[in-house]
């Protein structure tokens, strides 16, 4: 006996069937989409800083759970599908089992190729003769889109699907869309579980229950299912080796920081960001900073891919930097000297933080500090050299000492005194005595030496000025071995010369730099 393929005749019961139909079919889209839908709208604080999601790898995915079918036949009988004990054909539980491989191009989006295949029992199908198989086989083709990268995440998928099986004939292949949802649940780095409900809209009408009507259409659908998602490829996401940096940095100096990740390893692309703790930010594994304020900033990095995120920090303390050091002046005292007479040196500086001194007298010499005493042995001229430093900078300075033979006595000068040489060359030996002179050796200071009496004269009044009391200032004549007649003007005479000399220390600063100790008779 043939099918009879419109089984709506009379308008009352067409529209039954229409308004039972069309309540399953919204039914399912409902159930389908509310899962999706719900937790499209949900906010998960503590998931949302998980590493994001693997992307550009191959999946795979399997699951089941209970099948559902809405077609002309089922809107027939209102206790389908699950009135109990009804199934008169194709035997067993509603059930439906799906596998997927596919390819996550981005966190968000996917494509991939599936296959559905469910029991679909169905009461009425003694009304259709020839139909005794309730399984059905639906391969697909889906594009899913993933709302949110956390370790809960709502998504929808849509795409096309092929719907065969059971008796032939009454029953061919079907054709249609497929619209499903659900979340996803990330388990680690390479798996994640999955609730997913769908449906798949079958035309023409007859393909699967073997029934048609007029405009009409059959749904295979999942009314809920389980499954796990694999990816057959795992990420590697980065993982943060070291990072180095000054751990004390002068503010408003630019300084570098290096981070060192698993480069080799670790997926691509791989974002690297620095964060300085002041509000400025870098990117790159290297990176240069300058701090414009004093302070301690954590410096810290965080390196970035499709796999997850790692990130580490440093401490930094940013310092004003300290006044460099600077040698305002630099003397010695005398800088003119008899072998094995002392000279203090002396340095005015200025500069903050510790300073450092370094003498090197010229002779293989040395010594620290800001006021040394030297003393040389041989005569000759010699280049003191000074260093002084700080964090913040060095500076040098030379001082030119002279230093002349050993005094000798005096046999050319005349009787009115003491017979000092010329200041202005290395001090001679001395040429000439004092008839008066005691027997004892005595000892005076040459502050001049020049040619012109009256001169001499007015340089020694102004030094009785300034050396009133015991200190003698004299102006002595006398002739050199070359024979030139010089008029010297002497502070003395000293019973001793560690006397003289404690006097030219002393007095440095009132004596001029070229003055010198002169042994007399």
């Amino acid at each position: 006996m043939p099918v009879p393929r419109r089984v709506f005749r009379y308008a009352p019961h067409h529209a039954r069937e229409s308004l039972c139909h069309a309540r399953k079919i919204l039914q399912l889209v409902g159930r389908t989409l509310l899962l999706a839908g719900v937790m499209a709208g949900v906010t998960v604080p503590s998931v949302q800083a998980q590493s994001p999601r693997a992307d550009g790898k191959f999946y795979g995915r399997l699951g089941g759970g209970l099948s559902d079918f809405a077609s002309d036949l089922s809107s027939w009988r209102p206790a389908h599908p699950f009135g109990g004990g009804k199934f008169s054909r194709g035997t067993g539980p509603p059930v439906v089992f799906v596998g997927e491989i596919g390819y996550q191009f981005s966190p968000a989006w996917a494509l991939g190729v599936g296959l559905q295949g469910g029991n679909y029992p169905v009461e009425v199908y003694p009304e259709v003769e020839g139909i005794s198989d309730a399984y059905r086989y639906t391969p697909r083709l889906l594009g899913r889109y993933t709302f949110a990268g956390g370790t809960v995440a709502p998504y929808v998928d849509l795409g096309v699907h092929a719907t065969l099986g059971g008796d032939r004939p009454p029953t061919r292949i079907g054709a249609g869309p497929s619209v499903g949802g659900g979340v996803d649940i990330q388990l680690g780095r390479a798996a994640s579980l999955y609730v997913e409900s769908r449906i798949n809209l079958t035309v023409p009408d007859d393909a699967v229950d073997g029934a048609g009507g007029e405009n009409r259409f059959d749904v295979t659908g999942q009314l809920l299912g389980i499954g796990l998602k694999v990816h057959f490829t795992t990420p590697t996401p980065p993982r943060i080796l070291q990072v180095d940096g000054p751990a004390t940095v002068p503010t408003d100096t630019m300084v570098t920081f290096v981070a060192t990740v698993n480069e080799e390893d670790a997926d691509r692309p791989l974002d690297a960001q620095w964060d300085f703790g002041d509000g400025e930010a870098a990117t790159g594994r290297t990176a240069t900073h300058s701090f414009d304020r004093p302070g301690r900033y954590v410096v810290s990095f965080t390196a970035r891919n499709k796999a997850g995120s790692a990130g580490d920090s440093i401490a930094v303390v940013a310092e004003r930097p300290p006044e460099p050091a600077r040698i305002v002046s630099a003397r010695a005292v005398p800088a003119s000297v008899a072998a094995g007479a002392p000279v203090r040196f002396r340095a005015a500086v200025t500069g903050s933080d510790s300073l450092a001194y370094e003498w090197r007298f010229g002779d293989g010499a040395t010594a620290t500090g800001a006021s040394p005493v030297h003393t040389y042995d041989t005569p000759g001229t010699y280049a003191a050299r000074l260093r002084v430093s700080n964090r913040g900078g060095t500076d040098n300075r030379t001082i030119d000492v002279r230093v002349a033979r050993p005094a000798e006595r005096d046999t050319s000068a005349s009787a009115a005194g003491p017979s000092p040489t010329d200041s202005s060359t290395t001090p001679p030996t001395p040429t000439g005595s004092s008839a008066e002179a005691p027997p004892q050796e005595r000892w005076g200071i040459v502050i001049a030496s020049m040619s012109a009496e009256g001169q001499a004269t007015a340089v020694a009044r102004r030094y009785r000025e300034q050396f009133p009391g015991p200190l003698r200032v004299e102006v002595v004549t006398a002739e050199t071995e070359q024979g030139a007649r010089r008029h010297r003007v002497v502070i003395g005479p000293f019973g001793e010369d560690a006397a003289a000399q404690r006097v030219l220390t002393e007095r440095s600063d009132d004596l001029p730099s070229g003055a010198w100790l002169l042994r007399l008779e």
